[in-house]
């Protein structure tokens, strides 16, 4: 596809959009004032914001594509992501990412005790937890015999926002960039902003460009996944003498050959 027809291809996208949010939040003018209402405490000074920071620990291990990585003047690690679509394991995602932050302060030498604090905060353009919260906080707790818990002090935090929430004590800025998030509404100075800045990003011809080139990538990865998977069931299948050689590079689309030298790189035999 030329470049010329990618921009014919795209639509305008919404700040829900996780790759639009991250090119939003590479703005600090943006992203400063967007913490500094999520949190509910103002931030002296963001130390720079990294878009979409890729960390992979790694050769064989997974990466994970941060929407917005940025660190502050106290040396505290924000990872902010954008999630419109439903998943039901997003609790382990956030485990996941944190582990990642960690290991990846680690690998440039530092010992464990210079882990900095961390956050990881997820935008849900849903209710994760069902309780019709505005905000959801985590943190790792221990208990002692009477039953109470008490903080247990690792300066790991999961936040989950809740865009469609309706409980808590939170400011009227807040509540303002939720709906902002949610139906578009741009009522005051900051959510004009950030209006502003999607009208501007969508208008660019460079942005249409770059942001259909990583649609179709992220496209045939997904399609490269579902292949391998099927793949991988049929060799199983094949290993375990439930169906033939032949019959499982039928159904996979391929000599025989061909099927077995990509079951063995995808399984590792």
């Amino acid at each position: 596809m030329t470049n010329e027809e990618k921009i014919l291809r795209f639509r305008p996208v919404t700040i829900q959009d996780d790759l639009m949010f991250g090119t939003v939040m590479a703005d600090p003018e943006c992203c400063k004032p967007f913490l500094e209402t999520i949190l509910g405490t103002k931030i002296k000074k963001i130390e720079y914001p990294e878009r979409q920071k890729t960390v992979d620990i790694a050769m064989h291990s997974k990466s994970i594509r941060m929407d917005v990585y940025i660190e502050d003047e106290e040396d505290t690690v924000y990872d902010v992501e954008m999630q419109a679509g439903k998943n039901r394991n997003l609790p382990k995602r956030t485990r996941f990412y944190q582990g990642m932050i960690d290991l990846n302060i680690l690998a440039k030498g530092e010992d464990y005790v210079q882990l900095k604090k961390s956050l990881v905060i997820f935008i849900c353009t849903f209710d994760p937890f069902g309780h019709d919260e505005y905000i959801y906080r985590c943190g790792e707790y221990y208990q002692i015999s009477d039953g109470s818990y008490h903080p247990l002090g690792d300066d790991a935090w999961k936040i989950f926002v809740n865009a469609t929430g309706h409980k808590g004590n939170v400011s009227d800025s807040f509540k303002s960039l939720m709906r902002y998030i949610m139906n578009g509404e741009a009522k005051d100075s900051y959510t004009r902003t950030l209006e502003r800045k999607v009208s501007l990003i969508n208008s660019s011809d460079e942005w249409k460009v770059s942001y259909m080139t990583l649609a179709i990538k992220l496209a045939d990865e997904r399609r490269e996944g579902r292949e391998e998977g099927n793949i991988r069931t049929l060799y199983d299948l094949y290993s375990d003498g439930d169906i033939t050689l032949q019959r499982a590079a039928v159904k996979a689309g391929m000599s025989e050959s061909a099927f077995l030298e990509a079951a063995k790189r995808i399984t590792g035999t």
